[in-house]
């Protein structure tokens, strides 16, 4: 009885050796997720045989390098122009991946967004019978993707058109300082300190309407960058011109 008493007692929520043991094993047997959200077993179901693979680097794999050298791209910028990853484009070029319809369109919409029908057509074509089905899953979270990535940048443009109009009011504002700062001469003979104040107020106001021309071409810099024809997804060139 004392023995029966003196054994610890296991509450509900503690888990047993046998529940620990189950855990760490169902743990192992998931598998990790990948850069796209799908479990390694998924991304093992995408990789071809090494048949497969040359005839995927060959068509789909070098069309896809084409395009892409045609429009200057690199594959980190088909990356932000499309939102499929970037490790995914090198795994498509090197015939390492079976694609989807839906990763395809997006990398067509990377590559030309005014027409991106035809080239998805074309990447479709080269990828064959190798073409995988999209999945529910997969499409809202491309889905998600562009839209976080049209967010961004529509947040970029309202942060460079706010700094526009600030670098606008502020050049506007010396324009009228500068007037207001120009120093009147006293009549008749000046003293040397006279003339030493009269210098140093006409230099300020000099640096005053210089900062105005400044700002004055920093707004005409954001105001074209903003009416730039650009891919809708591409935020570098925005950033760029926020960080100047």
């Amino acid at each position: 009885m004392n023995d029966l008493l003196r054994q610890p007692t296991r509450s509900a929520n503690t888990p047993s050796e046998n529940d620990r043991s189950f855990s760490s094993r169902a743990i192992v047997r998931a598998g990790a997720l990948d850069d796209h959200g799908s479990h390694a077993c998924s991304f093992d179901r995408s990789k071809p045989d090494p048949i497969e693979r040359d005839r995927l680097a060959a068509t789909l794999g070098a069309l896809l390098r084409s395009l892409r050298a045609e429009r200057g791209l690199s594959t980190r910028a088909l990356a932000a122009r499309s939102t499929v990853a970037r490790s995914t484009i090198t795994r498509l070029e090197a015939g390492e991946r079976r694609p989807r319809p839906a990763v395809l369109d997006a990398l067509a919409f990377g590559l030309d967004h005014e027409h991106p029908g035809p080239l998805a057509e074309l990447l479709r074509a080269a990828a064959g019978e190798s073409l995988r089905p999209d999945t529910a899953a997969g499409l809202r979270r491309r889905a998600r993707r562009r839209a976080r990535a049209e967010r961004e940048v529509r947040l970029l443009r309202a942060a460079l058109s706010r700094e526009m109009g600030r670098a606008r009011i502020r050049a506007r504002q010396l324009a009228f300082a500068v007037v207001n700062a120009m120093p009147v001469p006293p009549a008749g003979l000046l003293t040397a300190a006279q003339l030493d104040h009269l210098e140093a107020e006409a230099a300020k106001a000099e640096a005053m309407r210089e900062e105005g021309l400044r700002l004055d071409r920093r707004a005409d810099n954001l105001a074209r960058s903003l009416s730039w024809p650009y891919h809708p997804l591409e935020r570098s060139h925005l950033e760029r011109h926020l960080e100047a």
